[in-house]
């Protein structure tokens, strides 16, 4: 059964392309919504914010237990195998969307990342999640690397909703000359509020959600979320996927492809950096 209807499906696959994420409601509902949600809320008992997490919250990874026999890591409080991952990466309203966007040669990582925004908790600061910049891989029209995000409380700008620059993804900003790298070290020990990685962008856009609601968005495209003024925890849980596997592109493509993809060498590997090189332009 279509999740979606057709025409909505198009509309739904031209924004993630066109603006670099799209929202589909009530994807995941009860009774899996509800188990999500317990088992997520234990961990974050269990586990709690480390000061250099507190702008990102938690960043807690759980795999399947298919990846977890290949992996070679060491089980700890914040990195192991659980079951309902798998269920949850086949989900089947889960995939069917994703047939109904036509979002081919999809590939997950097979691992969940928690990440829980305590009561009174920091905004996340602006970023991208964009590794591939030295491959003209990161000049596609189309996105390659792709989150799947599911809040499991309901989300408003007072308990710190996503907010998104929509084009991100494939035009530069200012906030890519000026950001440091997501994630590291350089970022995460930013103590003003008022520096540019926390800024009140003129062209951001909310993204207040539904438990349940599904947020699809390409990695390039700069996200951050609000602070978290309320006395609830807010948290959620995403998995990253790879698609249309470079170079070639979507077999629904009508449009025009670069020259630095067409003669692409399928076979060449770059130097993986989350600074945006010149394919953004």
């Amino acid at each position: 059964m279509d999740v979606l209807a057709p025409d909505i499906a198009i509309k739904k696959r031209d924004e993630l392309v066109e603006l670099g994420y799209t929202l589909i409601p009530g994807v995941l509902k009860d009774p899996m919504l509800g188990e999500l949600q317990r088992w997520s809320q234990a961990m974050f008992d269990r586990v709690p914010v480390e000061h250099k997490y507190r702008y990102q919250g938690s960043d807690i990874h759980v795999y399947t237990e298919r990846l977890w026999r290949e992996a070679n890591v060491e089980k700890s409080i914040r990195q192991m195998p659980d079951p309902i991952v798998e269920k949850i990466i086949d989900y089947p309203p889960q995939m069917q969307v994703c047939r109904q966007l036509q979002l081919e040669g999809l590939q997950a990582h097979d691992v969940l990342i928690l990440l829980s925004k305590p009561p009174c908790g920091p905004p996340l600061y602006w970023h991208q999640d964009y590794t591939n910049w030295n491959s003209p891989e990161a000049a596609t029209p189309w996105p390659t690397m792709i989150f799947f995000s599911y809040y499991m409380d309901d989300t408003t700008r007072q308990n710190g909703c996503l907010k998104v620059i929509p084009g991100s993804h494939r035009k530069r900003d200012k906030l890519h000359d000026l950001l440091p790298n997501a994630h590291t070290p350089e970022i995460q020990a930013i103590a003003d509020l008022a520096d540019p990685a926390f800024m009140d962008h003129p062209d951001s856009v909310d993204l207040p959600v539904q438990a349940g609601d599904l947020v699809i968005a390409d990695a390039r495209l700069l996200h951050a979320t609000w602070a978290n003024q309320t006395q609830q925890r807010r948290s959620l849980v995403l998995a990253w996927h790879q698609v249309f596997p470079f170079p070639t592109p979507p077999s629904w493509w009508d449009r025009d492809i670069p020259d630095v993809i067409k003669h692409a060498d399928p076979g060449a590997t770059y130097e993986a950096t989350r600074t945006p090189s010149s394919y953004l332009q």
